[in-house]
C-alpha cells in the first residue's frame, strides 16, 4: 500500500486514503509543482488470482477514458505500470456519491432527480456518439458523483465495453448490477446497447425519486404511484416506465429521444392534457353556446370573446412547449394577432429566448434576436402595432421585457458595436422615459441607463469616428464616461443582468476601453490611481465569479482576466 507523505513517480505526494474495493484503493495525491490535486487509484498484484487479467482490463479502461472529453466524466491524467502494482492518476472528483446520498437523505426532491437524469443522459449520448460507441452498463446511484457545484460525473468505466453493432455475440456474463442491469445483460438474452443504459438510468432515475432500491428484493420496479399515489398518470412515472421497458424495442431508442422525453414530460402529466382538452371545448363549444345558446348579437359577441380568449391560451400553451423560438413562431404569431397587448405571450417569448441563450454558450443568437424584432416591430426601427398595445396596456411587462431584449442584445455572441447601437436606440431608449424606468427596480433602471449611454458613445466611435471623438474632447465627456463605468462596477452586477457571461462582457468592454482611450481619460481629470481603482474592483469581481473549467463561458471568462491584466499594465506605465 502507498504510505501517507510518500512520493509517487517523484510528482504526487499521497495526502490520504478516500476509498477502497475488492482489488484496490484510492488515494488524495497532490502535485505541489502545479498545487492541483488528484485521485490515485491503486491495484496491487498481492491478493489477486489473475493480476495480468485484471490489469488488462484496467488498462483497457483508461485507455477508453483517454480520449474522452466531457464535463461528466473523469479524466485519466497518468498510468503507472510497477512489478506488483498498477497505478491509475486521475481527476479527484470531490462530492458524494447518489448512493451515499440515498442512504443518508433518502428519496430526492423531483427537480434534483430530473436534472440528475439530463446530465446523465447527456453523457451517456456522448459515449453512445463514439465510434464505435461506449456502452456504460453500470449506471447506478453509487457509480455517481454529486460535486459542490451541484453537478454530476460519472465514475467507473469497469464494465464499459465498445460495441460491435454487426457482431452477434451476446453478453455471455451479467456485466452490471443486479436490479439495475437490463435483462440483456444476463447471459443469452442478446446484446446490450444504448438502450442497455437506457434502462439502467431509469432504474437509477426510480431509486432516487422513491427511496426504494431496485437491487433488493423483488427485485422489481413498479410505478412511481405505487409508492406514491401523487405521481399517477404523471409524466415523469411514463417516462421512468418506458426507460425500464423489459423489451428494448419498447424502451426509448436513443438518448436524444429520451433528453426531449425529459425537456416535455410535465406535458405528459394528466392534468396538462385534462387542461389542453379543455381549451379545445373551450374553443368549439363557446361559439355554438353563445350562438345558439344566446341567440343575439350580444350572445354571439360574449362567445367571440370567449372563443378567442380560449384560442389566445391554446396558441400561447402550445408555443410555450416548444423548445426554440423558430418552433414557437407560428403560435405565437396567432396569439398575437388576437391580442397584441397581453402579457402571457411576450412572457412565453422571453422564455424562449432564455432557452436559445442557455444553448449558445450564454449569449442570443442572431436568428432568435431577430425573430423577437419581427414579433414586436413592423420595421427595423420604431414601434410596431405589438410593441404599442403592449407599451400601453402592460407598462410594466413592456419595460422589464425592454430591459432584458436591451441585455441580450447588447450583449450578443457577435458583439459588435451595431448590436450595442440597436440595443441603445430600440430597446434602451424607449424605457428612459421616467414613466417606464420607474417601473424596474432601482438597479436594473440605472444600469439600462448607463448602457444606454454607453452605447450610444460606441455606435458614434463606429460610426462616425471623427465626430465621436470631437463629442468626447470636450471637457468632462471623458470623465462622465469613466463615471458610468464606476457606477456600474459599483452595483451588484450579477443581480442586474443575471447571466455570467454579461457580466463578464460587460468588465471586459470597460478594461478594453480604458487601455485603447487611457490618454484621453487622463486628459479629462480621471487620475492614473482611479483607473487603477477600477481595475482591481474588476478583477476581484471577475475572481468571485468563479468559472469552473466545465462551464461554457470559461473561455471568455478567461479572456476577460487576461484583457483586465494587459490594461493594468497598460495603466502602469502611465508616466
Amino acid at each position: 500500500m502507498l504510505q501517507t507523505g510518500s512520493l509517487l513517480d517523484n510528482k504526487y505526494k499521497i495526502l490520504s486514503e478516500i476509498g477502497h474495493g475488492g482489488m484496490s484503493v484510492v488515494y488524495l495525491a497532490i502535485n505541489e509543482r502545479a498545487n492541483k490535486t488528484w485521485a490515485v487509484k491503486e491495484v496491487r498484484k498481492s491478493g489477486i488470482i489473475d493480476f495480468e487479467a485484471v490489469k488488462q482490463g484496467l488498462m483497457a479502461e483508461t485507455d477508453m477514458l483517454k480520449k474522452l472529453r466531457h464535463p461528466c466524466l473523469p479524466s485519466i491524467i497518468d498510468v503507472l505500470d510497477f512489478e506488483d502494482s498498477f497505478i491509475i492518476v486521475m481527476d479527484y472528483i470531490e462530492g458524494s456519491s447518489l448512493g451515499k446520498i440515498l442512504e443518508t437523505q433518502g428519496a430526492q426532491a423531483e427537480k434534483n432527480v430530473v436534472r440528475w437524469g439530463k446530465q446523465l443522459c447527456d453523457v451517456l449520448g456522448y459515449l453512445h456518439r463514439q465510434n464505435p460507441p461506449i456502452i456504460y452498463r453500470d449506471m447506478k446511484p453509487s457509480n455517481v458523483m454529486l460535486k459542490p457545484d451541484g453537478n454530476i460525473a460519472l465514475i467507473d468505466f469497469g464494465t464499459a465495453r465498445e460495441f460491435k453493432n454487426k457482431s452477434m455475440i451476446e453478453d455471455t456474463t451479467c456485466l452490471g448490477t443486479r436490479g439495475y442491469a437490463a435483462p440483456e445483460q444476463f447471459g443469452g438474452r442478446g446484446q446490450s446497447d444504448p438502450r442497455t443504459d437506457i434502462y439502467c438510468l431509469g432504474a437509477t432515475l426510480y431509486h432516487l425519486i422513491t427511496g426504494r432500491s431496485p437491487a433488493e428484493p423483488p427485485y422489481e420496479i413498479k410505478p412511481l404511484s405505487y409508492w406514491m399515489p401523487e405521481y399517477a398518470g404523471s409524466g415523469l412515472e411514463k417516462l421512468i416506465l418506458k426507460c425500464t421497458r423489459p423489451d428494448p424495442n419498447e424502451r426509448y431508442q436513443s438518448c436524444e429521444e429520451l433528453m426531449y422525453a425529459f425537456r416535455h414530460y410535465k406535458d405528459e402529466d394528466e392534468s396538462a392534457m385534462k387542461y389542453r382538452r379543455k381549451i379545445w371545448k373551450m374553443f368549439v363549444s363557446g361559439i355554438a353556446v353563445g350562438c345558439i345558446g344566446l341567440g343575439g348579437a350580444a350572445g354571439f359577441n360574449m362567445a367571440g370573446n370567449r372563443a378567442k380568449e380560449a384560442t389566445y391560451e391554446f396558441n400561447v400553451e402550445m408555443a410555450s412547449m416548444m423548445e426554440s423560438l423558430d418552433g414557437a413562431k407560428e403560435y405565437l404569431n396567432r396569439a398575437l394577432e388576437l391580442d397584441p397587448g397581453e402579457k402571457d405571450a411576450y412572457l412565453a417569448i422571453m422564455t424562449l429566448v432564455d432557452n436559445d441563450i442557455l444553448k449558445n454558450d450564454g449569449r442570443l443568437s442572431s436568428n432568435t434576436a431577430n425573430m423577437v424584432n419581427g414579433f414586436l416591430k413592423s420595421t427595423s426601427s420604431g414601434l410596431g402595432a405589438n410593441e404599442e398595445m403592449l407599451k400601453s396596456e402592460n407598462p410594466a411587462i413592456y419595460a422589464e421585457l425592454m430591459y432584458d431584449l436591451g441585455i441580450d442584445y447588447f450583449f450578443m455572441k457577435d458583439n459588435t458595436a451595431e448590436n450595442k447601437k440597436f440595443a441603445s436606440e430600440n430597446y434602451f431608449a424607449p424605457i428612459q422615459d421616467e414613466k417606464y424606468s420607474g417601473l424596474l427596480d432601482e438597479g436594473k433602471s440605472e444600469l439600462s441607463a448607463i448602457l444606454y449611454r454607453i452605447g450610444s458613445y460606441i455606435s458614434s466611435m463606429n460610426t462616425n469616428i471623427s465626430k465621436y471623438k470631437d463629442d468626447l474632447n470636450e471637457a468632462g465627456n471623458y470623465r462622465s464616461l469613466f463615471e458610468d463605468y464606476s457606477a456600474i462596477v459599483a452595483v451588484n452586477l450579477k443581480d442586474k443582468v443575471g447571466k455570467d457571461i454579461y457580466c463578464i462582457k460587460i468588465y471586459e468592454l470597460i478594461a478594453s476601453e480604458i487601455a485603447k482611450d487611457f490618454e484621453r481619460y487622463i486628459s479629462d481629470g480621471v487620475s492614473k490611481n482611479d483607473l487603477n481603482s477600477i481595475l482591481n474592483k474588476i478583477k476581484n469581481d471577475l475572481k468571485d465569479l468563479n468559472i469552473k473549467w466545465d462551464n461554457p463561458v470559461f473561455d471568455d471568462w478567461n479572456n476577460a482576466k487576461e484583457t483586465v491584466n494587459a490594461a493594468a499594465m497598460t495603466v502602469l506605465s502611465i508616466k
